[in-house]
């Protein structure tokens, strides 16, 4: 299928696919930035570890040093509690029109500054190990059905990655 060929390519280290997979991603659904955040269940936090952006784009610098507590944002986040649920994926067409139980509004603004995203969770076990995040910025988009199909059937494929990838990072720090 197409999306194997997103992983079956000459990449060797689990960063330099995941790498692909968020510039793939954002080429494919013609976004203007895609970018991954992993997450530590154990350590209950995360980081924006991969982020691919449109050449030029604003974005690029988006992605985090730090690791980031999830209790400093969860309250503010309603996205990031359906996403901790292990809860479906939420496609956002407007945030400027989405109801307020669904996003916060303001949290969007402040952290993303985008308009219309994906929200998809990385969902491993009922173990949330990330979410891949493509978005617009300067207008709203809706989600064709094609563009669903995709995410969805991508989304499954990522955990392994994911889950090595965080792996990876809490034997480094012990």
């Amino acid at each position: 299928s197409f999306i194997k060929t997103i992983f079956d390519s000459h990449d060797t280290t689990l960063e330099q696919i995941l790498n692909r997979v968020v510039q793939r991603v954002g080429e494919i659904l013609n976004v203007d930035r895609c970018f991954i955040g992993v997450r530590d269940p154990l350590k209950e936090r995360c980081l924006v570890a991969f982020v691919w952006g449109r050449p030029n784009f604003k974005s690029n610098e988006f992605s985090q040093a730090n690791w980031v507590e999830e209790e400093s944002f969860v309250d503010d986040d309603p996205l990031y509690k359906v996403a901790l649920a292990c809860q479906s994926s939420i496609y956002i067409e407007d945030v400027e029109t989405t109801s307020p139980e669904i996003l916060n509004r303001d949290f969007e603004s402040r952290f993303c500054g985008h308009r219309a995203f994906i929200h998809g969770h990385i969902v491993q076990d009922g173990v949330l190990w990330g979410t891949l995040e493509p978005c617009v910025f300067d207008h709203p988009r809706q989600w064709t059905e094609d563009e669903h199909i995709f995410i969805e059937t991508l989304l499954p494929l990522l955990a392994n990655y994911v889950k090595e990838y965080v792996t990876k990072l809490q034997i480094g720090e012990s």
